[in-house]
């Protein structure tokens, strides 16, 4: 009993010298990490292991994954990869995404009016547009084609809409579907501002356009109208008061249905700048000629930038589009300078495209000199590719119109202004450019 008695007491003594392997209670270190385990700070055991990453989005052309708790990149940005190069005409497309990797290069016109790249011919050198005798002829439309003001039969919204690449197509039409936030741009706003401070005696005006989307969209997916609607006037309201508000959206409501977008391309059409000028008008206290009063051509079977995009989906060439210029009232003078000067005109009746029949596509710097006698206003328009169709119809309001295009190089905007003595100044954007080109557009009008 008594040599039990010792061993257990001995036992005892070796337990309170020699220290126990581990903690009675562990001290946490910092919380566990997507790639750290917590540990006790007493005795270093792990409580909980490494959390390990959550992977966000899959990598885009532009964006690279994340993981979505600690925001380490997980997977770098693709990187475009581009289509076939850009011509004078048609832009650079990245085969990935459908995103814009090069503008159309612009043709470069020589002395005898030709083209030095594509060796099309463009004009005479110094031609003097002037407008026909009479007033509301129009080309004849082809058979089978549904008038551009008619309300129905444009859009037939005939599949369950799918998406290929970034492209929504939606039966015989695509759209880029968009739904911009309703609480507006006010970074959009701000450059709008800016630029109408430093030019205090310039008459201001910002256009924004809605896409094809606000107006078509198919069943089954948001309509985006009510939000398009409201990101405009959210923006307009976070402008001075003195900006003049163009409300596009309102006359295009009015006008549902008509041909107001292309179906296979990411343009608005002739019709929908019509609506547009006709809002810009109404902003400015201006009376709008009617659009029977136009002089028009009409050049059918035009397949654009949304079914290249897609990768020729058959849908887009059921019913393909046609392209409608209405030729300015008033005779002008055009003159367009990418590397030098040369002559163009605003309507090029010889094609069916959108980048070629409206100012001769995207053009660093293009002035009008029109023959409106008693008028000595001259209006600057800031403008990416929607513009193009846009800036015929200003040309029966101004003395001079200089169209600047955002996204290229020209001279100072401030010397622009001070060479050719701008009065009235407008910054026209589709919804979309509105916040991808903003920075763009800061640079550009702020230069």
């Amino acid at each position: 009993m008594k040599i039990a008695k010792s061993l257990v007491l001995l036992l005892l003594a070796l337990a309170m010298a020699v220290p126990l392997a581990g903690c009675h209670s562990h001290t946490p270190g910092p919380e566990a990490t997507c790639t750290t385990d917590q540990v006790c700070l007493d005795c270093g055991r792990v409580l909980v292991e490494a959390l390990g990453h959550e992977p966000g989005a899959e990598p885009t052309c532009t964006q690279a994954q994340t993981c979505t708790r600690c925001g380490e990149v997980l997977a770098p940005a693709l990187g475009h990869a581009p289509g076939e190069p850009a011509t004078c005409v048609d832009p650079q497309i990245c085969t990935r995404c459908g995103e814009m990797v090069r503008t159309a290069l612009g043709h470069q016109v020589d002395d005898t009016g030709a083209c030095t790249v594509c060796f099309k011919q463009i004009v005479q050198s110094g031609q003097r547009y002037t407008p026909p005798g009479g007033h509301g002829q129009a080309t004849s439309l082809p058979e089978g084609l549904v008038p551009e003001t008619q309300n129905t039969d444009h859009y037939h919204n005939d599949i369950d809409a799918y998406y290929k690449s970034a492209v929504l197509i939606c039966g015989d039409y695509g759209l880029e579907y968009f739904q911009p936030d309703p609480s507006g741009s006010s970074a959009y706003a701000d450059v709008i501002n800016a630029f109408a401070d430093r030019y205090p005696n310039v008459n201001v005006t910002s256009l924004i356009t809605p896409k094809c989307c606000a107006f078509e969209s198919p069943e089954g997916y948001t309509d985006p109208y009510e939000d398009t609607k409201s990101f405009i006037n959210s923006t307009y309201g976070m402008m001075r008061d003195r900006v003049k508000k163009a409300d596009v959206m309102g006359v295009m409501t009015d006008h549902k249905g008509e041909y107001m977008f292309y179906r296979t391309d990411h343009h608005w059409t002739g019709l929908g700048a019509y609506y547009a000028s006709v809002a810009y008008c109404n902003a400015n206290g201006i009376t709008p000629y009617a659009l029977d009063t136009y002089e028009t051509v009409i050049n059918p079977d035009f397949v654009g930038t949304l079914h290249y995009f897609a990768g020729g989906p058959a849908e887009l060439k059921r019913n393909p589009d046609y392209t409608v210029g209405h030729f300015p009232h008033t005779g002008y003078v055009m003159s367009c300078y990418s590397g030098g000067w040369y002559g163009a005109t605003a309507i090029d009746p010889t094609t069916n495209t959108y980048a070629s029949m409206y100012i001769g596509g995207d053009v660093p710097l293009t002035v009008f000199e029109t023959d409106l006698q008693n008028n000595d206003k001259t209006l600057i328009v800031f403008k990416e590719s929607y513009g193009n169709a846009f800036v015929p119809y200003m040309l029966d309001y101004y003395h001079r119109v200089v169209v600047v295009d955002i996204r290229k190089d020209t001279d100072s905007v401030a010397s622009l202004m001070t060479r050719y003595g701008v009065t009235d100044a407008l910054i026209i954007n589709n919804a979309q450019a509105a916040i991808s080109f903003c920075d763009t557009l800061r640079s550009k009008v702020l230069s």
